[in-house]
């Protein structure tokens, strides 16, 4: 229930949905290390957080259900290996950036 305030580590990275784009552009995250990506939508659109191997969005790592406000969640990322992922907005494609992991 995205209404509710999810439970979020102290080391969440975070990022926000507002005008049809992102807070940021890029993320980065320890590798080998699970983490957490909070994000919260400003406007009235559909959005997600989704992560993929590379800008070709073939190869996900984390797709999550769209959703709309105003809302926060805490999406639970699994371990990844050191190296540069893709994220976007699956509803808004133009909408993404780089996510680091090192």
């Amino acid at each position: 229930n995205p209404t509710t305030q999810p439970s979020m580590g102290p080391d969440a990275l975070s990022i926000e949905a507002t005008g049809l784009a992102f807070s940021t552009r890029s993320l980065t995250a320890p590798a080998d290390k699970p983490f957490q990506i909070v994000f919260e939508i400003q406007d009235a659109a559909l959005h997600n957080v989704a992560i993929y191997r590379d800008a070709s969005a073939a190869e996900e790592v984390l797709v999550e259900e769209p959703f709309s406000v105003p809302a926060v969640v805490a999406y639970d990322v699994p371990a990844l290996g050191s190296g540069t992922y893709f994220f976007r907005c699956d509803v808004h494609p133009d909408m993404s950036g780089s996510l680091t992991v090192g």
